[in-house]
């Protein structure tokens, strides 16, 4: 039972001496995402490696145990999709969430933050399919992690892109990606 709590609190003390170390301190977000993405990573390695066992007496549902891998193969999709398109629209300068252009394109057209959604559902679609309780509440912490990151980069994008990003955040949705459709297909705002 201790391993696991172990193991997390060496992820979390990894993310957090990473984040703090590199980043100026107004980018509090990647503090947020760089735990949402350790807790993911964390609950990853813990259902890899069988570190989590099912009681006997209540088994997982495979129906859950389903939609969580479909979530979760989702998830990386979204995530992989995400940075693709970070990188070539977004001419950045070093890594490649660092844009220096406002994307409102492709999937930013669709959502603002499909890179922190992509973190959330992965964290929702591993807690779907491990099921039991601490992976539950980790799971938790890692989507609010991905939810106040998603806030705070809001935040940061206005002071660095202005008008243009209070305009787009009138447009275009922060994670719903049904509200972000259909804006998207009644406006007729080009390309998908």
């Amino acid at each position: 039972m201790w391993a696991p709590v172990i193991c997390a609190g060496i992820w979390f003390g990894f993310i957090l001496y990473w984040v703090t170390g590199s980043i100026p301190k107004d980018r509090i977000y990647e503090i947020y995402a760089g735990c949402g993405i350790g807790i993911c990573l964390t609950l990853l390695l813990f259902g890899l490696f069988g570190w989590y066992q099912p009681h006997e007496d209540s088994p997982p549902l495979q129906t859950l145990q389903v939609a969580g891998t479909a979530l979760y193969w989702a998830s990386v999709v979204l995530v992989l999709l995400s940075i693709l398109e970070l990188g070539r629209r977004g001419k950045p300068e070093g890594f490649v969430e660092r844009t220096t252009i406002l994307i409102d394109r492709g999937l930013f057209g669709v959502i603002r933050h499909p890179l922190y959604l992509g973190v959330a559902l992965w964290s929702l679609g591993l807690v779907l399919k491990i099921q039991l309780v601490l992976p539950a509440m980790l799971g938790i912490v890692a989507f609010g992690c991905s939810w106040a990151a998603s806030k705070k980069e809001d935040e940061f994008n206005v002071e660095k892109f202005g008008e243009g990003y209070q305009e787009y955040m009138t447009m275009v949705p922060a994670w719903n990606v049904l509200k972000g459709l259909g804006r998207r297909l009644f406006r007729g705002r080009g390309e998908l």
